[in-house]
């Protein structure tokens, strides 16, 4: 490889550590989270300049731990990649502890190609305690129910290939280079792909919560903004667009409806008084946002032990935002108890922060932690959207880079 293909290559790396091959919102409108521009050639003839280019390489990607072990996923499956992957198991019966059949041979196979199972066996036809435990753990991280039976989901998830698990890998390194650098370090991220959401204060995680995000055809996007106000026993300005196709029709059917759901008309407007059946809960966090989006509440509690949770309009419905109140509130005098007490009023009460907190609202579908690599499904297809962009971009932006040899930056490694 040439002095200037070398440079070339590395201008390719920088420009994809750094999130400049592409600009989301360009590819999407609802990906609004753009990282900043940012100029790669001077900052190169600079770090070339001063002998500091393996810092500014080191750099160039993000810091987060999470991003890193990412990272690191990354390689292993690139590596299942090379190696030939895995064969797709047929489809037929349900697989289930206590059976035997050839089929469980293979599933074994598939299961050890992944990593998920090692131990050897004397009988490897036999669906045994080991090859249970191994399944749980795969339907725990690939975002299935964990039952241990291999049925039509279970099948889908493990018949997805190697070379699809690595471009799902690589999406999601491609979102977290779109974040804020550094993130803040008290914010709220919640993540419409995972269906969670995580207050950090300090850096730390300090309130974990599941979540029920936009369905798939009224998606939540990806953007970034502040919480500037907290909203006890909100009333619910219903939208146009829900209130004509949805609310207005019920009520036509059953002309009690209105009343019994506490819906009114403020100024000409449908409206939904504050109470415990509102369709916000009794806590809304009022945020800025190009679409209109907000966290709130919400009276359906059995919808968070659904999966998937797609099934809002596009706002983010919080597991614990009693909780998640008070804490945003500590620093203002407030407690847990003031909070409910309010709650308990029955009357509206806005409250100011006097220190918006930033929120990152993301789309995550594959994710490292303690329990391992997670590859969950991808609600709104964005993954496939995404890896084809990059695609076209990486290679369209390495023609041009080879094709300019003469540039500053290619003239030679310094």
């Amino acid at each position: 490889m040439s002095s200037e293909q070398l440079v070339a290559a590395l201008m390719l790396h920088a420009r994809q550590e750094s999130g400049q091959i592409l600009r989301p919102a360009s590819l999407n409108m609802l990906w609004t989270l753009t990282p900043v521009a940012r100029d790669l050639e001077a900052e190169w003839t600079t770090a070339r300049a001063s002998g500091q280019v393996k810092d500014w390489l080191a750099g160039l990607s993000p810091a987060d731990p999470r991003y890193q072990s990412l990272a690191l996923a990354r390689r292993d499956y690139a590596a299942r990649v090379e190696a030939g992957g895995w064969p797709v198991l047929s489809t037929g019966a349900v697989l289930r502890p206590g059976d035997q059949s050839a089929a469980i041979i293979a599933l074994r196979h598939r299961l050890a190609l992944e990593g998920f199972l090692a131990t050897p066996t004397q009988t490897p036809e036999l669906y045994d305690e080991d090859l249970a435990q191994a399944v749980l753990r795969y339907q725990g991280l690939r975002g299935l129910e964990a039952d241990a039976l291999v049925g039509p989901a279970t099948l889908a998830a493990l018949n997805v290939s190697a070379a699809g698990r690595l471009a799902q890998i690589e999406a999601n390194l491609e979102r977290w280079r779109w974040l804020p650098r550094p993130l803040p370090a008290t914010r709220i991220e919640a993540d419409a792909g995972a269906a969670r959401a995580t207050l950090f204060v300090n850096g730390a995680p300090v309130l974990d919560m599941r979540i029920i995000v936009g369905a798939p055809a009224t998606k939540t996007p990806m953007f970034a903004s502040e919480i500037e106000t907290v909203v006890l026993n909100p009333p619910w300005n219903v939208p146009s667009s829900i209130a004509n196709a949805e609310i207005l029709p019920r009520a036509a059917r059953d002309s009690g409806y209105l009343a019994r759901n506490n819906f009114t008309y403020q100024e000409g407007r449908l409206q939904q008084r504050p109470g415990p059946t509102n369709a916000l809960g009794q806590v809304k966090f009022d945020m800025p946002s190009p679409f209109g989006i907000y966290l709130h509440d919400t009276p359906a509690r059995a919808a968070f032990e659904r999966h998937p949770r797609t099934l809002s309009h596009g706002c983010v419905r919080l597991e614990r935002p009693r909780e998640l109140a008070a804490l945003l509130l500590a620093s203002q005098g407030w407690t847990q108890e003031t909070v409910d007490g309010v709650i308990a009023q029955g009357l509206t009460r806005r409250v100011d922060l006097t220190a918006p907190v930033p929120v990152l609202i993301i789309y995550t579908t594959a994710f490292v932690d303690v329990a391992g690599l997670h590859l969950l499904a991808d609600p709104y297809g964005w993954d496939a959207q995404l890896v084809a962009a990059l695609n076209s971009r990486a290679v369209a932006q390495l023609d041009r880079d080879m094709a300019s040899p003469e540039s500053e930056c290619a003239s030679n490694l310094g």
